[in-house]
C-alpha cells in the first residue's frame, strides 16, 4: 500500500465508525454506539463528528456535564451539526439552563429551518425563559411545517397552548390545546396541559375533568393523582381530596402532606390532621414552622380548646414570634371562659399588623366581659 493510500484508508475507517455509531445511537444501543465513536476518535482525535456523537451518547445517558464538554467542542467550528446542537440544547435544558439551551436550539434551527424536533425544543426553552413572542412565532412556523403529520402537529399546538397559557391568554390557550387533543386524542400530555392551563386560570372544575382524563389515559400517573387531589381541595371537596391523596400515600411530598392535613382539618378530623402536620414539620422544620398554627386551629375548629392551647404553647417554644399562635391561644382561652387570662395574651399581638385590629376588638370585648362578671360578683355579695 502506498503512503498516500494509508491516510485515505484511515479516513475511510473513521467515517465507517462514525456512520456505525450514528446508526447504533438511533437504535438506542448506547454502549455499542459509544464504542464506535471512541474508535473513530482513537483513529482521529480531531474528528468532530465522532466527538459530537460521543457527546450525544452521554446526553442520552444523562451524563450531561461530559456530554456538554464534547458537544461544545464539536459545535465551536463552522461545520456545526444540527443533531449535535440539538443534543447540546438538551443537555443545557436538563441541567437547568434554559437560556443557553435556547441559544443552542436557535443555532440548530438556523442551520436546519425544517427540523421540527429542534424547532419545538426551541419553543419549549423560549417559553421557559419568558420569551413568549419569539416562542409563538417559532411555534406558528412549526404548525405550518407539521401539516400532514397529526402527531407532530398535535405537539406543536400543545406547545402553542402552553405559550398562551403562560402569557395569561387562557381562551387562546384552551383553543390551541383543544386542537391538539383533536389531532391526538389519546395523548395524556395534552390532557395534562389542559389541566395546567385551567389551574393557572383558577378554573378548578375544568382542571379536575382534565386530570380525570389524564388518569383514564395513564392510570399510573402519580403526579396527576396528586394534582387531582389538590384541585378537589381547592374546590372544597375535602373528602374527595383525601381519597385521592391517600391513594398515593407512599408518594406524597411535603406540600402534598400539608394539603392532605388541611383537608382532614376542614373535615373536622383534627387528630389525623395534626398527625400529618407533625410529619410536615419533622420532614422540613425550617420551612414549616407556621404549621403549628394550623395544628392549633385544627383543634380550635373542632372545639377542643385545651388541646389548641397546648399545641399553641408547644409551637411558641419553637417560634416565640408567632402572632398566629398567640391569637389562637387567646381565642381558645376566651372559649373556655378564661377571659382574664386571655387579655394579656391578646395584648402580645397588638403590634403585629396582621392581627392588631382583631386583637384590639377582642381586648375590648374581653375587658367588658370581665367588668360585667365582676359587677355581677359584687351584686351577689
Amino acid at each position: 500500500m502506498t503512503a498516500a493510500a494509508k491516510p485515505a484508508s484511515a479516513a475511510a475507517s473513521v467515517k465507517a465508525h462514525v456512520a456505525a455509531g450514528r446508526d447504533l445511537l438511533r437504535r438506542g444501543l448506547l454502549d455499542e454506539a459509544e464504542r464506535e465513536f471512541r474508535l473513530a476518535i482513537e483513529a482521529d482525535p480531531n474528528d468532530l463528528e465522532a466527538v459530537a456523537g460521543l457527546g450525544q451518547v452521554e446526553v442520552a445517558r444523562g451524563q450531561y456535564s461530559e456530554g456538554m464538554a464534547h458537544l461544545e467542542r464539536a459545535t465551536r467550528v463552522p461545520s456545526q451539526m444540527v443533531s449535535a446542537l440539538r443534543s447540546l440544547g438538551d443537555a443545557y435544558a436538563a441541567t437547568g439552563d434554559p437560556t443557553r439551551a435556547a441559544s443552542a436550539y436557535r443555532q440548530a434551527v438556523a442551520l436546519a429551518p425544517t427540523d421540527l424536533e429542534a424547532r419545538l425544543a426551541l419553543v419549549h426553552s423560549l417559553t421557559e425563559i419568558g420569551e413568549y413572542g419569539e416562542a409563538r412565532s417559532a411555534c406558528a412556523d412549526a404548525i405550518r411545517l407539521a401539516k400532514g403529520n397529526p402527531t407532530t402537529l398535535s405537539q406543536a399546538y400543545r406547545q402553542m397552548g402552553e405559550v398562551y397559557s403562560r402569557e395569561g391568554n387562557t381562551p387562546e390557550g384552551f383553543a390551541s390545546l383543544y386542537k391538539s387533543a383533536e389531532l391526538d386524542p389519546r395523548n395524556p400530555q395534552t390532557a395534562k396541559s389542559l389541566a395546567t392551563c385551567a389551574v393557572r386560570a383558577g378554573l378548578y372544575a375544568e382542571a379536575a375533568a382534565a386530570y380525570a382524563r389524564v388518569l383514564k389515559l395513564a392510570p399510573l400517573d402519580v403526579e396527576a393523582k396528586k394534582q387531582l387531589a389538590w384541585v378537589n381541595f381547592k374546590m372544597e371537596r375535602y373528602p374527595i381530596a383525601i381519597k385521592h391523596y391517600e391513594a398515593v400515600g407512599d408518594s406524597l411530598g411535603t406540600v402534598d402532606r400539608y394539603y392532605l392535613a388541611q383537608a382532614y382539618a376542614k373535615s373536622n378530623r383534627a387528630d389525623r390532621a395534626v398527625e400529618l402536620f407533625r410529619d410536615v414539620v419533622r420532614i422540613d422544620p425550617d420551612n414549616y414552622k407556621g404549621v403549628y398554627c394550623n395544628m392549633a386551629y385544627a383543634y380550635y375548629e373542632a372545639n377542643r380548646y385545651q388541646r389548641a392551647i397546648e399545641v399553641a404553647r408547644e409551637g411558641l417554644a419553637k417560634d416565640s414570634s408567632s402572632a398566629c399562635l398567640r391569637f389562637c391561644w387567646a381565642q381558645a382561652l376566651d372559649k373556655l371562659g378564661r377571659h382574664e387570662e386571655a387579655i394579656p395574651v391578646f395584648e402580645t399581638v397588638l403590634n403585629d399588623p396582621a392581627y392588631a385590629e382583631s386583637a384590639k376588638r377582642e381586648l375590648e370585648r374581653q375587658r367588658r366581659i370581665v367588668r360585667l362578671l365582676k359587677s355581677k360578683e359584687r351584686g351577689g355579695e
